[in-house]
């Protein structure tokens, strides 16, 4: 149960903080520096999930729906800020890679940290 009101504790932190990030940070920094934040980003969020699992031990349905789903949800710091219908056309290039960048690194990394385990 723990494992749960904390997973859920964090969504909500690391949404706001995504949001935060994606506004202040990766839609106005070059491109080069959206990529290393966003790299950064999903591998802190790999990191989080990856420790909660470790201290909680849930099941493997835990594991998976609040683990590493939810970490794949806050991993994208732009998900849900901006209605997608109302990206101009020459945005949309730097949109996909806020949304992509952590996502796959956020993969990359919870595979990885799996492993060492």
């Amino acid at each position: 149960m723990w494992f749960v009101l904390t997973a859920i504790l964090a969504m909500y932190v690391g949404r706001k903080l995504g949001w935060a990030l994606s506004k202040g940070v990766l839609y106005t920094a070059a491109t080069g520096v959206a990529v290393v934040v966003g790299i950064v980003w999903g591998a802190l969020v790999a990191l989080g999930i990856h420790g909660l699992i470790v201290w909680q031990h849930p099941n493997w349905v835990l594991k998976i729906i609040f683990g590493f789903g939810l970490g794949a949800y806050v991993s994208i710091p732009n998900f849900g800020l901006v209605s997608e219908d109302t990206i101009p056309g020459h945005a949309m290039p730097r949109h996909t890679l806020i949304w992509n960048v952590p996502l796959l690194t956020y993969i990359v990394a919870s595979v990885g940290l799996a492993f060492l385990r």
